[in-house]
């Protein structure tokens, strides 16, 4: 069912339905532009859908290594590479901002991750091993916390020990392995690199949720919504604006423009991945709130209400 305002290129006819989207021709009918409003889970299950068709991928499925590591959005990946609906993307993380802080799931109610791939089937391996037995088409798909307007994206970390970064990217970076990394353009900052620079667990006097550091992710495919919108249908597309509020909090708008039956294919799949259910986090317990670390103050009684 369509969820917008449509111009037919060809007839120049209006159909209407409960908006959403508006589309426009260009002088002689050759050219289409479409406007499209996703909010965080559907930009996720687009990004997903984009990820699995990406060439890298079917390289290394057919001789190397995917390493799925654990995150939201890469739940939907693994979904996607897999063909199951059965990996809750809620549950395929760690760390995660949740109850209005930084803040870690439910270890109890987490699906396993990372999901590692050899030669397209599921392997019992570590991350580590994986990387040993080394193949230059494995890729590691990881998500990120924060992407800029140059494409530099950067991961969030909060474990002492770098988390799953600090295990992956010496042996990336050495030995010439790419990072391909699913990210909503929800998380758009001024700049990678100065956030960066800004972090740091230990030089926090006070951290509202877990204190962290961040990496700039070197080597890395970037996969945004418009990216995807590219890969899956051959559309120009930029991110204009975003905004909402409720569930759709993080919604993007994106324009997307090219000839008429590639924008068309656009728009079919926008409008099939519409209603995508957002995430429901079941967070771990609560992290204290470090204040010159050494006073401690509990996230619940600051925010009772989650």
């Amino acid at each position: 069912m369509p969820c917008g305002v449509y111009r037919n290129c060809s007839q120049n006819v209006l159909r209407l339905a409960a908006g959403g989207f508006t589309e426009n021709s260009k002088i002689g009918g050759m050219k289409m532009k479409a406007a499209f409003t996703l909010i965080p889970s559907e930009s996720r299950r687009l990004i997903a859908k984009g990820v699995a068709a990406m060439k890298e991928i079917k390289v290394a499925g057919e001789s190397g290594y995917i390493i799925i590591c654990g995150g939201t959005t890469n739940g939907y990946v693994a979904q996607e590479i897999l063909g199951v609906t059965d990996i809750p993307p809620e549950k395929y993380t760690a760390g995660t901002i949740c109850s209005r802080v930084l803040c870690t799931t439910d270890p109890d109610t987490r699906s396993p991750f990372p999901i590692i791939l050899f030669n397209g089937e599921r392997v019992k391996k570590t991350i580590p091993e994986a990387l040993n037995d080394f193949h230059l088409q494995t890729v590691i798909i990881k998500g990120a916390n924060a992407i800029d307007s140059e494409g530099k994206v950067g991961v969030i970390s909060s474990g002492f020990d770098g988390g799953t970064m600090g295990v992956t990217l010496g042996t990336a970076v050495s030995q010439g392995l790419r990072y391909i990394v699913p990210i909503g353009l929800e998380k758009l900052v001024p700049s990678v690199e100065e956030s960066c620079s800004w972090a740091g667990a230990k030089t926090l006097d006070y951290s509202m949720g877990a204190d962290f550091g961040m990496f700039m992710v070197p080597n890395a495919l970037v996969v945004t919504e418009t990216e995807a919108l590219k890969i899956l249908t051959g559309v120009d597309s930029k991110h204009v604006a975003s905004g909402g509020i409720g569930n759709c909090a993080g919604a993007v708008v994106i324009i997307a423009e090219g000839p008429e039956e590639k924008v068309k294919k656009a728009i079919s799949l926008i409008e099939s991945i519409k209603g995508s259910l957002f995430c429901l986090i079941s967070k771990g317990p609560a992290r204290p709130v470090a204040i010159n670390a050494s006073t401690q103050a509990r996230i619940n009684p600051i925010f009772p209400n989650g």
